[in-house]
């Protein structure tokens, strides 16, 4: 996680922060998309009621957590165009709130994944 502590950052650096943020989101995107194959997959061998209204609650998060991460990505990359000066006007997001935003959203994800792994039975090492 980086901190932006209202020091000042020339726009090369906000530009490599803004590239780190994409990577966390990505790989988010991407575990995200391996816990939506995983779901699929305990629901092929299970079938209670009960499992199955507990796996749909979690795939309504997952889809969720796809769509927020598929905005924290367009506003990063908005942010990336203003650094770059291809976006006129005044900044377009914050890099102190979209910051709050990536921490905000790793720590639900890292809950929302502990939580799904120990509903499917799956030990993480």
């Amino acid at each position: 996680m980086h901190y932006l502590e209202n020091s000042t950052h020339s726009k090369a650096e906000l530009d490599r922060i803004c590239c780190s943020w994409l990577t966390i989101v990505e790989d988010l995107r991407e575990e995200n998309a391996l816990l939506i194959r995983l779901l699929a997959a305990v629901l092929s061998t299970t079938v209670t009621q009960e499992f199955v209204e507990t796996a749909e609650k979690y795939q309504a998060r997952f889809l969720i957590v796809e769509e927020g991460l598929l905005l924290l990505r367009h506003e990063i990359g908005e942010q990336r165009q203003w650094l770059k000066g291809k976006q006129k006007g005044t900044n377009p997001h914050s890099p102190e709130r979209l910051q709050r935003d990536i921490d905000r959203t790793e720590l639900d994800f890292v809950t929302l994944r502990a939580n799904f792994l120990q509903f499917a039975g799956v030990e993480r090492s």
